[in-house]
């Protein structure tokens, strides 16, 4: 937000801060209003003075330039060279002398021109950086005095601020909310703002009939006018409002902007001549009513949104923007100024919802007082009268049903000692909470009763006293100490730790973490996972319907997703269509049901990988296997042992059939790991097979962290024995090797397949299985009869398990 230093100072005294800006900027910015930039307007114009031009002859080696001997200080005259055509002798101009920096750096200094001299330029507005059309060079009043500053003369001398005023302090966003606080910060009177006072016999509310017909308007002040001549600003309006980058328009509407900057109320002026059945109608839109603003945008409402109606149509969506054909313009003879409040949260959606940001909009969304409401209608109705005249009718309308209140709050001075951490001073806080404006009434010694002014909305509870005095005094008093370690310091949350761990485990294993919203398009995510119902069977409880956001930033964020894998997904499609054409990406992150009237928040791991290495030492492992290694390392790593990949028996639509498994961990299903749908990649145009996971880590972690089991090496002699088994190719290796284990004992120390073959010298439907059986004893190496028992007992479980016979 921009501040004028010198508009300020109508309000509170800051003239001795003109020359150090600086300070006062220290002082705001120490107080929680951080100054991001300050503008010298008039360090934009230095050396730049008003000059009387005392003689102009012609150039005597150009038909086309004047040779000008102007006056630029008393006794001081600079000879200097002239294009325009629109001045003469005797005129007061705009002279820009040797060492001004114009507008587009545009850098003066001493020349010569066609073998004159010229120590300087005749300015005209556009040389100036202002946006007025000039026919020449400016020629100012004959009054104008020479050798003054331009600057001075135009009112161009202000500093402005640019302020960061953060969302909790919508009283700082006008000139009299900032007078308020400097006055505190400085200790200093703030004077009152004058409002109008005489108003005529005739009525208001026999001009303009009012309704309000919604809780969403807090307050309604209307006043009618009768009368006003629409036409230009006077130059000290536009000049306060150009100060500060806005426009001038016209008188009226000019008037209406000052005052929402001067006191944080925004206002509108409607024709009221233009208003049907003269009616003014405060209602909610209805659903599919369609509004035209006044830049001409056509917008279709929900039915939620506030409106200001006359007797037929809307006129304005109330808070944030007027109707096209409601507003002042230059046949507008009688206006009815509005002065309303809205609820915040109300005008914030409707703005949102309608992508319309407007300096009211801002102010509304983070609080209005609405106690002002009045006295701000009667400052612009005192304005309008001087600068476009007219008659201010009696009898305003002023419909507030239920006034806002504040309840007091019970401090003392030893609680803000005791918070602070040094001794607060009773003076000072009585000092501080009268410059806020509090009414402070004290009960007893260091007790007092504090009750907040209605526009400061963030003063609610004791602990905002404490924060203010804080605040006021300077956070910088508050002393650094060393806390006492008297006590032992909370835990980190197990469930934390352990996603590290797990985070670490896959980034070591060769895949990045990827961070998502939990929001989703709810369409997309259906197309996707297609049938929640086979998901469940995989240890995750998911929903048939999503988990819906009532106020979604859009179309694609409009739920919470119920799988995480459908995120990583996404991840992996917009990283091939952007070059990358092999990766690996995991995601650790929560995934959301509904159940039993209840929101349900899970853990989940999801993991993809996608493309193989290129190059002379790359290989082609396909990406499932990646995916699942890294999964075992992560098993491993969690002391998980009894696990499984087992065949997908329910089918997922978005995995291929024969490419895809269920994973259990000691019995139960806790996820799945699949390579993606043929159909999918190819909608997708990806020219890579994809593999992904997903992982239920509410279940993986349950009893985590288990406690870690040491035994010594074995020291006798491990014994390794190949098989190669002939099982029909659609059967699975998975419980075979579990059961092994079981069988053997502890003597089994590893099981792995290191051959697979299908071909001529086998039938159609057969394939070939290699597996290797290492076995160990800790305490006695390993008879041969010991030995062919294990063997036999593996055979026996290859063909209970798999129907396996040995091949031949």
């Amino acid at each position: 937000m921009k501040i004028s230093l010198q508009w300020l100072n109508d309000y509170v005294d800051v003239t001795d801060y003109f020359k150090k800006t600086d300070e006062l900027a220290a002082i705001l910015t120490r107080a929680g209003l951080e100054v991001e930039e300050i503008t010298d307007q008039a360090q934009a114009l230095n050396h730049v003075v008003i000059g009387h031009i005392t003689l102009k002859d012609k150039h005597p080696n150009s038909d086309k330039l004047s040779l000008c001997q102007v006056e630029v200080a008393k006794g001081v005259t600079a000879q200097i060279v002239c294009g325009a055509q629109n001045h003469k002798t005797g005129d007061k101009v705009v002279v820009a002398l040797p060492g001004a920096v114009l507008p587009g750096n545009f850098a003066i200094k001493k020349s010569k021109i066609r073998d004159m001299e010229s120590n300087g330029m005749l300015c005209s507005f556009k040389e100036l950086g202002v946006d007025k059309p000039s026919e020449g060079i400016v020629i100012l009043p004959a009054d104008a005095p020479i050798g003054l500053p331009y600057a001075d003369y135009a009112g161009q001398s202000d500093v402005t601020f640019e302020l960061k005023v953060t969302p909790n302090r919508a009283d700082c966003l006008s000139h009299y909310g900032l007078a308020r606080e400097i006055g505190c910060l400085l200790n200093r009177p703030v004077k009152k703002i004058e409002i109008f006072s005489k108003f005529s016999n005739q009525k208001t509310t026999d001009k303009i009939k009012l309704e309000v017909n919604s809780d969403l308007c807090i307050r309604y002040s209307g006043r009618y006018m009768s009368g006003v001549k629409i036409g230009p600003s006077p130059e000290w309006l536009k000049a306060r409002l150009e100060s500060i980058g806005m426009n001038s328009i016209n008188n009226v509407v000019d008037v209406t902007n000052y005052v929402m900057l001067e006191m944080g109320q925004p206002l509108h002026a409607f024709d009221a001549d233009s208003l049907a059945k003269s009616t003014i109608q405060v209602r909610q839109a209805q659903p599919n009513e369609k509004f035209k603003t006044l830049k001409e945008q056509d917008l279709t409402f929900k039915g939620d949104e506030l409106l200001i109606c006359d007797g037929e149509k809307a006129v304005a969506l109330a808070g944030v923007i007027g109707g096209l054909n409601s507003g002042v313009s230059e046949k507008t003879q009688n206006i009815f100024i509005e002065s309303a409040n809205f609820n915040a949260l109300s005008t914030r959606k409707s703005a949102r919802a309608n992508g319309i940001e407007t300096d009211s909009a801002y102010r509304f969304a983070r609080g209005v007082d609405a106690s002002q409401t009045l006295d701000a209608l009667d400052r612009a109705v005192l304005l309008i009268s001087q600068c476009a005249g007219g008659e201010a009718f009696g009898n305003h309308h002023d419909v507030y049903p239920k006034p806002v209140t504040k309840n007091p709050i019970e401090t003392n001075i030893q609680t803000i000692s005791d918070r602070l951490g040094y001794a607060a001073d009773a003076s000072l806080f009585e000092q501080f909470m009268s410059g806020l404006q509090c009414k402070v009434s004290k009960k007893s010694t260091g007790v007092y009763s504090v009750t907040p002014p209605l526009f400061r909305f963030d003063m609610e509870q004791e602990m905002d006293l404490v924060e203010e005095y804080a605040r006021l005094n300077g956070y910088e008093k508050i002393e650094e100490t060393v806390p006492r370690f008297d006590r032992s310091p909370t835990q980190h949350d197990a469930f934390y730790i352990l996603k590290n761990k797990i985070s670490n485990v896959m980034q070591a294993s060769g895949f990045s973490q990827a961070f998502n919203y939990a929001f989703t398009s709810r369409d997309q995510e259906q197309k996707f996972m297609q049938s929640a119902k086979t998901l469940q069977t995989y240890g995750f409880k998911i929903d048939d319907e999503s988990v819906m956001i009532r106020n979604p930033l859009s179309e694609d964020l409009n739920s919470m997703r119920r799988l995480t894998s459908f995120s990583i997904w996404k991840n992996t499609t917009e990283n091939f269509h952007m070059g990358n054409e092999r990766g690996q990406l995991f995601e650790i992150g929560p995934a959301f049901s509904k159940s039993d009237g209840r929101y349900i928040e899970s853990n989940r791991l999801a993991i993809s990988s996608w493309g193989n290495e290129f190059g002379l030492y790359s290989n082609s492992t396909p990406n499932v296997y990646k995916v699942r290694s890294a999964i075992e390392k992560l098993f491993s790593l969690l002391g998980i042992n009894s696990y499984t990949f087992k065949e997908i028996e329910a089918k997922v639509s978005f995995l291929h059939f024969g490419q895809s498994a269920q994973i259990l961990v000691e019995g139960k299903a806790v996820g799945f790991i699949g390579t993606i749908h043929p159909q999918l990649i190819q909608q997708e145009k990806i020219r890579v097979d994809v593999a992904v996971a997903e992982l239920n880590l509410d279940l993986i972690c349950l009893g985590q962290p288990r406690p870690m089991r040491f035994k010594s090496v074995s020291a006798f002699q491990a014994v390794e024995r190949d098989f190669s088994f002939v099982v029909d190719s659609n059967k699975t290796m998975g419980d075979f090797m579990v059961d092994v284990k079981k069988s053997l004992g502890s003597v089994c120390k590893d099981v792995h397949i290191f051959d697979i073959y299908q071909g001529d010298k086998l039938d159609q439907n057969q394939k070939s299985i290699s597996v290797r059986v290492t076995l160990q004893s800790g305490e006695a190496d390993l008879t041969e009869a010991q030995i062919i028992e294990n063997v036999n007992k593996i055979m026996a479980s290859a063909e209970k398990m798999i129907g396996a016979k040995l091949r031949q």
